[in-house]
């Protein structure tokens, strides 16, 4: 896993606190790193619906040094490997697979292969959705936002030349 994916796991359960509005167990704090980590390094799989429904996928930049999220709950899941055959998402939901290889297939007939560390932001919450193909036993943390988020605007935009 390179050191960014590796830099965010571990900062997670921090991050998480921060957006809940608790505070960090005591005698620990959450900075961010002063670190050399260029803007535009983390990268999310963004899955949506168009008007008509169908399913698309495209990979966003996240620009900005420090991202909160409006969290409503996080949810830790082990799957077996096998075919979950179209569905869309429960709720806008941030995945981190921790575990295993993944094949995301979309309405508009892309497919995209998710693996250990790739985040996932899933907001097709209705039409056709997605399938997803576990090709080996999956962990995964599933991020529940809230239904108001806007992942574009939180990604934000590329810095002026």
């Amino acid at each position: 896993m390179d050191s960014s994916r590796r830099n965010l796991l571990a900062a997670l359960p921090f991050a998480l606190l921060a957006g809940s509005g608790r505070a960090a167990p005591e005698g620990r704090s959450f900075q961010p790193s002063t670190g050399t980590c260029a803007p535009g390094t983390m990268e999310v799989i963004h899955v949506y619906a168009d008007a008509r429904g169908v399913t698309h996928h495209d990979r966003v930049r996240v620009y900005g040094t420090m991202k909160q999220l409006p969290v409503k709950a996080v949810l830790a899941a082990c799957i077996a490997p096998g075919v979950e055959d179209w569905h869309t998402a429960p709720g806008k939901t941030f995945t981190i697979n921790t575990v295993g290889d993944i094949v995301g297939e979309f309405g508009d007939g892309s497919s995209t292969k998710i693996g250990k560390g790739d985040l996932v932001y899933l907001e097709d919450t209705s039409g056709k959705g997605h399938v997803t193909r576990l090709m080996s036993q999956v962990a995964n943390l599933f991020i529940q936002v809230e239904d108001d988020f806007d992942f574009l605007a939180w990604a934000g935009k590329p810095p002026a030349a």
